[in-house]
């Protein structure tokens, strides 16, 4: 079982840790194929010119004033193009229905597995290479096979027994493996995608920034 980025996961309730120059905590993650890093970043409303200058997301300027533009990184890894970000929603599940009606993602397969900080549970999206796009709690089914079996191998699907439980009996199962569950998710998400982030580089902040304005 691919455990490369199962930390991930792990890490998503733990307490910040000050001073670091990446990020390790509290991370929403969106992994794309099918399309260019530049194209997918571009369309996430990056601009331009931030993605030429090339800088490293430890050596980010700090805003001078409060914002909630997502200050982020990214890499790609075989296939994939990857984005790991900090802010309460992932851009791509905060944009994706007006994304979603933009032919430059056309064709791409794209994996989201967002905070959702002030709404939780987290949420697990995604996308067919033909456009069939799923948006389910975590512990859900999406719909799509292959996705669901990854899901399924990691033991990140609620049990059937729930499947037709009260709504509070769902809340308190999920309450009770809540630090289990991501871990789960990441683990299934980086077996579908066969994806590996080294959380060294991540806590370094050693991947190049991008930033995305804020939809808010």
């Amino acid at each position: 079982m691919n455990k490369g980025i199962r930390w991930i996961g792990e890490h998503r309730y733990t307490r910040r840790s000050p001073g670091l120059p990446g990020v390790r905590e509290g991370i929403s993650l969106t992994v794309a194929r099918g399309i260019g890093a530049r194209e997918f970043l571009l369309a996430l409303g990056a601009h331009a010119e931030d993605l030429d200058r090339g800088v490293l997301f430890k050596d980010r300027e700090k805003p001078r004033t409060a914002t909630s533009d997502s200050f982020a990184m990214y890499g790609t890894r075989g296939e994939w193009v990857y984005v790991l970000e900090e802010t309460q929603d992932a851009t791509w599940y905060a944009k994706s229905l007006d994304l979603q009606k933009s032919r430059t993602l056309l064709g791409a397969e794209i994996v989201c597995v967002t905070r959702r900080e002030d709404d939780p549970p987290s949420y697990v999206s995604h996308v067919t290479p033909e456009g069939h796009a799923s948006y389910v709690e975590t512990g859900d089914f999406t719909g799509h096979s292959a996705f669901d079996d990854s899901l399924r191998a990691a033991g990140a699907i609620y049990p059937s027994s729930l499947r037709d439980s009260p709504e509070e009996v769902v809340e308190t199962y999920w309450e009770a493996h809540l630090d289990d569950l991501l871990p789960r998710v990441f683990t299934a998400v980086g077996d579908h995608c066969g994806l590996e982030i080294g959380r060294a580089e991540v806590e370094a902040g050693d991947l190049p920034l991008v930033v995305f304005p804020s939809v808010f």
